[in-house]
């Protein structure tokens, strides 16, 4: 998409937030009305009964739900997978950097999230691995640290509250974000304030960049994950209950720091659960 040469710059970001606020707002009002439309004892009771060896799911507004996952759908059709299409045509070691680079990005706030959690060891390893990408692989284009032994991995707010106790709530499947809950709506709004790469970017000329990051993220996961995809839309009798049980069990075991295994993700727009798939992952699935 191109702009005429006098956009004033502040003026769209300034629009560009305001309908990020808008859909975040929308989505915590969904939230906070299904929260006081339950009774707070059965409601207590349902969410306990949800965590539980991830057998059980608290979907209280399945009907909602299903509609924005075929909006989703739809919006993943026309746009997400045509994109995606366009950049599985670059060489692999350029869809590897860019999933590298990105996941890069993202270190520092892995780093406040395991220090946070008082995962000392893999904040630990999270440091390695962004200063030896950062200055030996070229900004995280190159993996290095991989090789050395200091192994990828994400955190996010939402994975803080988790391993707070926090409990999760009532599925939600978000319109363009996809599938989330209660705590990682929650989770989400604070990734976006307080992500360093934002903090250093808001206010600035590079204020674009957050947005940039997240499009970017959502084409390599999209691309990175399109057979997974493709098999589960092919081999599902009901896609948005298979697309439900993967996400809620695979953001689970992510709060418990298991491997999620390669479990495909839910068709989405931005990068829901994180920074996306970065270069391991990403050759892992492909």
């Amino acid at each position: 998409m191109s702009f005429s040469s006098n956009l004033d710059l502040s003026n769209f970001a300034s629009v560009r937030r305001a309908c990020l606020t808008a859909v975040l707002a929308t989505s915590l009002f969904v939230g906070a009305s299904v929260a006081r439309a339950s009774d707070s004892a059965a409601a207590h009771t349902q969410i306990a009964q949800a965590n539980e060896a991830g057998s059980e799911i608290w979907d209280p507004i399945e009907p909602v739900n299903r509609y924005f996952f075929e909006v989703n759908r739809f919006l993943d059709e026309v746009m997400l997978k045509p994109a995606a299409a366009w950049y599985g045509l670059l060489p692999q070691g350029v869809r590897t950097g860019t999933g590298n680079f990105l996941g890069n990005l993202r270190t520092p706030w892995t780093v406040a999230n395991d220090g946070l959690q008082g995962e000392g060891a893999r904040a630990g390893t999270a440091v390695a691995r962004f200063f030896i990408n950062t200055i030996i692989g070229f900004f995280g284009v190159f993996d290095p640290a991989k090789e050395l032994g200091f192994a990828h991995h994400d955190e996010d707010a939402g994975q803080t509250f988790g391993a707070w106790g926090v409990e999760e709530g009532p599925y939600l499947m978000l319109p363009v974000l996809g599938s989330s809950n209660g705590r990682d709506i929650v989770g989400f709004v604070v990734d976006a304030f307080l992500d360093p790469f934002n903090l250093l970017t808001r206010g600035t000329r590079l204020d674009w960049t957050p947005y940039a990051r997240g499009g970017t993220t959502a084409v390599h996961y999209r691309d990175a994950n399109k057979q997974q995809i493709d098999d589960l839309q092919r081999s599902s009798t009901d896609l948005y209950a298979t697309v439900r049980r993967v996400s809620v069990e695979r953001r689970r075991a992510e709060i418990r720091n298991a491997d999620p295994g390669a479990s495909p993700p839910s068709p989405r727009m931005t990068d829901g659960e994180g920074p996306g798939i970065s270069g391991p992952r990403a050759e892992a699935v492909q």
